[in-house]
């Protein structure tokens, strides 16, 4: 019977109907949250992925991943490497007590599946099934198109730029600047909550007319958080990093700071290079607690670092 429902209408009905369902009578099959388990699935089918990436497949909160993959890192269910392309990133992958978890997990999920066919003919379902064949290759098609699109951006990162220091510049930002900034934090699979907030507090680095990086302080009085330091992959290991966040600290000395704070969750051997030393979370100051990074933004396995730039007498 046709009551003139289109076809897109009712597979969205059925996604959250069935959603909601699963969610109700399987959830995950064991301990594991929602968010666990999508994240544990998702990379049974694909290892290796960054957390970017799964924030991207899954449409969900990276503080909520982040929370996620900290907890599922301490189950020892996920491992974290080094992105090879880009080291300020990590790749998250199943450990193999992770991958059989994940397994079974997958498994307990797709036995729902059935279930809910269970009345069903034989012919009933032969058709769902005809019809699935169709809607999933569709969907694959465009899934694929767009992957394409991403690993010819990555390739494009993966060339070197050769650079003039001599025509690098560095300017402060202002709000138009906001969506290329957005843009170069999430392609390095870097924070970007709260970062807007404090706009006029970042600076960006040129070469010409191309923005190369940027780096941005949240002021408390005499201390700040360095946050947002990123550099365009095909930039870095040629001293802008190191230009642009001297910059920062000429600025917070300016601006009265004598500590500077900042956290990260791999680059730790970079900036003590620069002179910062590592600090337990919990001497953070207190004023430091209304930054978005140390309200779910950065995972808690984040290391906080210090570098006290006070002048001397």
């Amino acid at each position: 019977m046709n009551d003139g429902t289109s076809t897109g209408t009712l597979i969205r009905e059925f996604v959250r109907l069935y959603v909601r369902n699963q969610r109700t009578h399987a959830g995950c099959g064991d301990a594991a949250s929602t968010v666990q388990c999508h994240l544990m699935t998702e990379l049974l089918r694909e290892d290796g992925l960054t957390q970017q990436a799964l924030v991207q497949r899954l449409s969900l909160d990276k503080s909520w991943i982040s929370r996620a993959t900290d907890a599922l890192v301490a189950e020892g269910a996920i491992k974290k490497t080094i992105n090879p392309v880009n080291r300020r990133s990590v790749n998250l992958s199943l450990t193999p007590a992770g991958r059989q978890r994940a397994s079974i997990l997958d498994g307990q999920l797709n036995q729902h599946g059935d279930h809910l066919l269970a009345t069903a003919s034989a012919e009933q379902q032969e058709l769902v099934r005809t019809a699935m064949q169709v809607l999933l290759a569709t969907v694959q098609q465009r899934t694929d198109s767009a992957c394409t699109v991403v690993k010819k951006k990555t390739a494009r990162k993966q060339t070197r730029l050769h650079l003039d220091r001599n025509k690098l510049s560095i300017q402060a930002a202002n709000e138009s600047d906001w969506s290329k900034i957005a843009r170069l934090l999430q392609d390095l699979d870097l924070p970007i909550d709260g970062a807007q907030e404090h706009i006029h507090h970042f600076h960006l680095i040129y070469a010409d007319d191309e923005m190369l990086g940027c780096a941005g302080l949240e002021v408390y009085g005499k201390y700040a958080l360095l946050r947002s330091l990123a550099i365009k992959t095909e930039a870095q290991a040629q001293q802008c990093g190191k230009l642009l966040l001297q910059h920062m600290i000429d600025i917070a000395l300016a601006a009265g700071v004598g500590h500077l704070f900042l956290l990260t969750t791999d680059a730790d051997a970079y900036f003590h290079k620069q002179g910062f030393r590592k600090i337990e979370t919990t001497k953070l100051p207190a004023s430091l607690q209304a930054s978005r990074q140390l309200q779910g933004a950065c995972p808690a396995s984040a290391i906080a670092m210090q570098l006290k730039i006070k002048k001397t007498n």
